[in-house]
């Protein structure tokens, strides 16, 4: 029996200086049977055009769209790759070379999941572990704790029709695995390191984080995309909810106290010149 086929799904926008990096993670693989399909979301770095017009191989093909921003983007890819199984990874990450092997392994031994990832790292502008916590269904349901470099099956992407392109701001990922979570399957994350997030000074998640009436808008997007579901597990989203607002109250009478003290602090001269150094330094 042939091993399945792998898509990897890889959108780049001027990502020139960080792709190649991407793509040797992908080439030290201990799973050899993939393709890897690179979306070019309508670069004009120079950089980037003249080293996507080196990549067309055997393994490597180079599309072309026309700012179609990530969740579009992978779509495109997806709706060209010929694999079993689709993995999207962004052009300035990498992974491990023993990820794709882990991943198929557990689809294609237990068919009652339908999503599989890893723990992670980060690297770049800043690096440590990325501390999400470990996966379950109530954490999904407040939040996403599954990040978009994750194993699926693509006749799944086909069942609930791919990414939705009007998360524009992001989230598309929580978004999709809602709705792979809503087909009844479930989600598995290998318990290891095996993907390294980069961190950028400015890129469209950080963006995102910066305006609270965005990610208002987007959650309230998700939910209305997704409302039969929260309403058929209405009895676990509600205490969630009410469990993560009082933890909030309490996060933010508790910085609220420790501001009133570093200020009290400041009034003292020597200790506020200490401080102002540590914050200039730091």
């Amino acid at each position: 029996m042939s091993a399945a086929l792998v898509s990897v799904i890889m959108p780049c926008y001027n990502d020139g200086r960080y792709i190649k990096e991407a793509i040797d993670s992908l080439r030290r693989q201990t799973y050899s049977n993939f393709e890897l399909i690179v979306v070019d979301d309508g670069s004009d770095d120079s950089e980037t055009v003249s080293i996507l017009s080196t990549l067309n191989d055997g393994k490597t093909t180079v599309l072309h769209t026309n700012h179609l921003r990530p969740a579009g983007a992978r779509n495109y890819g997806i709706e060209r790759a010929r694999g079993k199984y689709i993995l999207p990874l962004d052009s300035d990450d990498t992974i491990e070379p023993t990820y794709l092997e882990k991943a198929v392994n557990v689809l294609e031994t237990q068919p009652d999941i339908g999503v599989v990832y890893c723990q992670a790292d980060l690297f770049g502008e800043k690096s440590g572990r990325w501390e999400l916590p470990d996966y379950s269904r109530r954490a999904m349901l407040l939040d996403n704790i599954v990040f978009v470099t994750s194993m699926f099956y693509r006749s799944d992407w086909e069942t609930v029709g791919g990414f939705k392109t009007n998360m524009d701001a992001g989230m598309e990922d929580y978004d999709f695995w809602l709705s792979i979570l809503e087909l009844g399957r479930e989600i598995y994350q290998i318990p290891e390191v095996l993907f390294h997030y980069r961190i950028k000074p400015v890129s469209r998640t950080t963006s995102f984080q910066e305006s609270c009436p965005q990610v208002q808008q987007i959650y309230r997007r998700i939910f209305e995309n997704h409302k039969d579901f929260y309403k058929n597990n209405y009895d676990e989203v509600i205490p969630i909810m009410r469990d993560a607002l009082i933890e909030q109250i309490f996060l933010r009478k508790k910085l609220e106290t420790e501001l009133k003290m570093v200020q009290g602090v400041k009034n003292i001269p020597i200790l506020g010149k200490f401080i102002k150094w540590i914050i200039e330094h730091n």
